[in-house]
């Protein structure tokens, strides 16, 4: 499972058989389209992407644009190696397209250590978060180039994510230090903080021995709608704007990792589609 978006959900299939003489040098990776609302023709693949093996990769990530009444897919792929720079190839899916084309490729060593394989794409730019600063992947002008962090913000594992309002159009950057939750917008070339959620008054519900500072976030809606939380072996729900926080998840104790969260979102109350009527037996 790779994401969830506008009432889909995405998933992600290796295949080494299909490449010919099961070539371990290349591979096939198949993405598949649910819609877990619509009963008939749920699920749609997309054309297979043909890569080869890379050597090193620190991260790849799928993303999707809406247009018109499809939408478009983007697949980025960092590669690195310890002896070269690092090299950032783009693969595009357009729109009713049925074969994925190489957009650009790039090399620049902006693309040292990305921190996190959860960039987002807003309007026609990817923002990936690096070990020091956000590179922004311009797919018009294929430019790469930086925004600095604000002042005081690191990207520590789990401590800081990217995320976009809800119409796509403004990132945001969450970050999370001890207990206390700070959400900045970038404005132009300045960032500004906008919120700050203490997260030790929601916690004063929970048994002291379960209580840590110890806390993660592990995924991030648009702005102003939600977070999701590790500490220790439970996933905890943040609503940003009820600001309530609740356990929904507790892992078993040789399991606390819990992995990506990928929350499905629609809409309320849910359409689904209308069923034909089904035909008497004769």
């Amino acid at each position: 499972m790779v994401g969830c978006s506008n009432g889909s959900v995405f998933t992600r299939r290796l295949n080494f058989t299909s490449c010919g003489n099961f070539d371990l040098d290349t591979y096939e990776l198949v993405f598949a389209v649910h819609s877990p609302l619509c009963y008939e023709g749920g699920m749609a693949f997309l054309p297979g992407l043909h890569l080869r093996m890379p050597s090193l990769y620190s991260w790849a990530q799928l993303f999707s644009k809406e247009e018109g009444d499809g939408s478009s897919y983007f697949y980025v792929m960092v590669e690195a190696l310890d002896t070269m720079e690092p090299t950032l190839n783009v693969y595009m899916l357009q729109n009713g397209g049925n074969a994925w084309h190489k957009h650009l490729t790039l090399v620049s060593d902006l693309l040292w250590r990305p921190s996190s394989p959860k960039g987002v794409l807003i309007d026609n730019k990817i923002y990936v978060a690096t070990y020091n600063a956000i590179v922004v992947l311009d797919l018009t002008s294929s430019i790469l180039s930086t925004i600095q962090l604000p002042h005081g913000v690191g990207f520590g594992l789990g401590a800081t994510v990217l995320s976009r309002a809800d119409d796509g159009s403004v990132l945001y950057l969450i970050h999370i230090k001890e207990l206390q939750l700070h959400i900045w917008l970038h404005n132009g070339d300045n960032w500004l903080l906008v919120d700050t959620i203490c997260l030790s008054e929601m916690c004063a519900n929970f048994p002291e021995d379960e209580l840590t500072t110890c806390i993660r976030i592990n995924h991030v809606g648009d702005y102003n709608e939600y977070v999701f939380l590790e500490m220790d072996q439970y996933a905890l729900y943040l609503d940003v704007k009820c600001r309530t926080l609740r356990k929904v998840c507790e892992m078993i104790a040789d399991e606390y990792h819990l992995g990506d969260i990928y929350p499905f979102m629609m809409s309320w109350p849910p359409i689904f589609p209308t069923l034909s009527p089904a035909r008497d037996a004769t």
